[in-house]
């Protein structure tokens, strides 16, 4: 059940992060450089008052965002207690034991 947990909560941290790396790619830039580059029009995509809900998504989404990197992390220190180096350790003890038996 806690790998069913972990898989969703990697799949919602993902989708998080790209919503969040749009909302701040579409925000409206302070001196419309790269507004003019695409056509001059220095209204945004999403209409032309846009940037405060911008703003609110993209605190939100950065809000949520820390919140699932801490949960992911939680989960596998409470749940996945060994470490990369512990389980190379087992794998060369292993290793070792069918090598003594030849």
């Amino acid at each position: 059940m806690i790998e069913t947990i972990k898989g969703s909560l990697i799949i919602f941290h993902g989708v998080v992060a790209i919503l969040l790396v749009l909302s701040v790619l579409f925000q409206p830039s302070k001196s419309d450089d790269l507004g003019s580059m695409f056509g001059g029009s220095s209204e945004s995509v999403f209409g032309a008052d846009s940037s405060s809900f911008l703003r609110k998504l993209t605190k939100w989404l950065g809000a949520i965002f820390i919140l699932s990197s801490i949960s992911l992390g939680y989960l596998y220190i409470k749940f996945d207690k060994t470490s990369v180096v512990q389980e190379k350790i087992k794998i060369l003890e292993e290793q070792e034991e069918v090598s003594d038996i030849d």
